[in-house]
């Protein structure tokens, strides 16, 4: 592998499993514990520290964007159709491009790869900016930035998810990818109600600005990284090579197979709800936006809970069943929504299904990760992301069967599948379930 001396000193270190730069939590009894335990290796391994510092930063501007255009463009047309055109543009590109990042992230520098998408993002969010305060600011130019950012997002995360695991020790894998987890989940929490204060108070084009800035202050941080290489130089192999032999790869590695399947089925099943909880709040409840708001408030805070504590598992806590479990939550969690149609409920469903994702979403890619070959990990992971490209083929089915025959009936099925589905995983996926 092309890397520096120092860089082989510390990948031989965490192949070990030995930390490589260590830093004490305070002590303060139980807590100091318990937060030492928790954020192990953000405190223990300053470059995955770095790593994950930046992404908080490029998760949290990505929020604020997120909610500032959807408002945005929502006043320039008075059309929910093209609202939802311009919010849901990412998901072709990212489905897209992610076969070809997973490919870039196999046989290119990692570090520079999640740098160049970092940095466009933050410029393409700072070109808005520029549009609005010259006024000449269009949807259509919202559109192109949604999936050219969608684009950046597709390349950035294979490489990232796939470098994780050359910046901490093996039995440290779940932590990492809980904690990148909880990143999310905690700017879901605040990045979106940051955005709605400051659109207010000082105007969508100095949001933009705010974005672009933050943004761009994830690629610093992602500059304290060493250079990550892949181990093995696949450049001279074509990419169409390439992603024939990550499919043939994930065929082969039964484990992973059953993962990629669980996972993306109930993906498709449990997120579009998700992205129409705002459909089925007014319709059911009656419920304003600030009540929405709260709901999806519920869902981050289940998320974070959940991330906290798939960040404390360790092998031999059957992580197996708790994967296979967060199926079994959402579609739980679903039918309570549907079955008692009062909003507290709702709230209460919310939380069970943000906790259920970090079953299937975090810990279900720790495990991949640390059954996977190093040279397949981004293309892996770039298989696993198409995932949120293919949010329509679930979003518009629902979406139709909300509007014909009704917000409740629909979820009612949606859950009833769903649980279905838990229960067979159960029975039909033993690889998942021995999983230690």
């Amino acid at each position: 592998m092309a890397v520096e001396n120092p860089i082989d000193q510390r990948e031989a270190q965490i192949e070990s499993n030995q930390p490589v730069t260590s830093r004490r939590a305070p002590r303060f009894g139980f807590v100091g514990r318990s937060f030492s335990h928790t954020f192990e290796t953000v405190i223990e391994h300053r470059d995955f520290r770095m790593l994950w510092l930046g992404m908080v930063l490029a998760m949290g501007g990505f929020q604020m964007q997120m909610v500032a255009r959807g408002i945005l463009v929502y006043e320039m047309t008075n059309d929910p159709f093209i609202t939802g055109i311009v919010g849901m543009g990412f998901a072709p590109s990212l489905l897209i491009v992610s076969l070809y990042g997973g490919v870039l992230g196999d046989r290119m520098e990692r570090r520079r790869l999640i740098q160049l998408s970092q940095a466009a993002n933050g410029l393409l969010a700072g070109s808005v900016a520029i549009l609005m305060f010259t006024g000449n600011l269009e949807w259509g130019h919202m559109l192109v930035v949604s999936i050219l950012q969608g684009a950046m997002f597709a390349l950035q995360m294979p490489a990232r998810q796939a470098a994780i695991p050359s910046l901490v020790g093996k039995d440290q894998l779940p932590n990492a990818f809980a904690l990148n987890a909880m990143a999310m989940s905690m700017m879901t929490l605040i990045a979106p109600a940051l955005a709605g204060v400051l659109y207010e108070v000082i105007g969508p084009e100095w949001v933009y600005v705010i974005v672009s800035v933050v943004m761009l202050s994830a690629v610093l941080f992602t500059t304290l990284v060493p250079k990550m290489y892949p181990k093995i130089d696949t450049s001279k192999t074509s990419v169409v090579e390439n992603i024939k032999a990550g499919f043939r790869y994930i065929g082969s590695n039964k484990l992973v197979l059953n993962l990629m399947i669980y996972g993306i089925v109930v993906a498709l099943l449990s997120m579009p709800f998700r992205m129409l909880v705002q459909v089925y709040a007014k319709d059911v409840y009656g419920s304003e936006p600030s009540d929405v708001g709260m709901l999806l408030t519920a869902l981050g805070l289940g998320g974070l809970v959940g991330s906290i504590s798939i960040a404390n598992l360790r092998k031999g806590h059957r992580r197996g069943w708790i994967v296979l479990g967060g199926a079994l939550v959402a579609g739980i969690s679903l039918g309570l929504i549907v079955a008692v149609p009062y909003y507290i409920a709702g709230v209460i469903g919310m939380v069970g299904m943000g906790l259920a994702e970090q079953a299937r979403w975090a810990l279900g890619q720790s495990v991949m990760m640390e059954n996977t070959s190093d040279e397949y990990r981004a293309r892996v992971m770039s298989v696993l992301m198409m995932t949120f490209g293919m949010l329509p083929l679930g979003m518009l089915p629902l979406g139709y069967a909300m509007k014909e025959f009704g917000a409740r009936p629909s979820v009612a099925v949606v859950a009833a599948v769903l649980m279905g589905f838990a229960v067979l995983s159960m029975f039909f996926l033993p690889r998942i379930r021995r999983i230690e």
